[in-house]
């Protein structure tokens, strides 16, 4: 489960070459259990809307899902977004937190601010 392609995470880092891709794939992926793990259950997927803005349910009360054009769920730009920061944090500072931006067990303030709104806030 990455929410972002290498692609898009390349571009984010302003990348033209392939020599970190193996690197970028797993900083991708870390970032994205990160992001997870920080959303709780709530999903990262964008959900259907009618219109006043209310989610679409299926006849189970179950949300139904935003796909793309080949059937995968679109997440949400939110939580695609916050995938990219945290991979610019992974990439920049490979070693340590330079800059203080985060704490021991904690996601970078920017990441936290975009993902917060969805948070599921139960325990587990």
């Amino acid at each position: 489960m990455m929410y972002v392609t290498l692609e898009r995470g390349k571009q984010h880092l302003n990348m033209d070459h392939n020599l970190d891709d193996v690197l970028i794939t797993a900083y991708i992926g870390a970032a994205s259990e990160a992001v997870k793990n920080y959303l709780k259950s709530a999903s990262p997927y964008e959900v259907e809307r009618d219109s006043n803005d209310d989610p679409i349910l299926d006849s189970s009360g179950d949300p139904i899902y935003v796909v793309d054009s080949s059937g995968d769920k679109v997440v949400r730009y939110a939580v695609q977004a916050a995938t990219l920061l945290q991979l610019g944090f992974l990439y920049r500072d490979r070693d340590e937190n330079s800059d203080g931006a985060y704490e021991m067990g904690y996601l970078p303030k920017p990441v936290t601010a975009l993902l917060y709104p969805l948070r599921d806030p139960a325990l587990r």
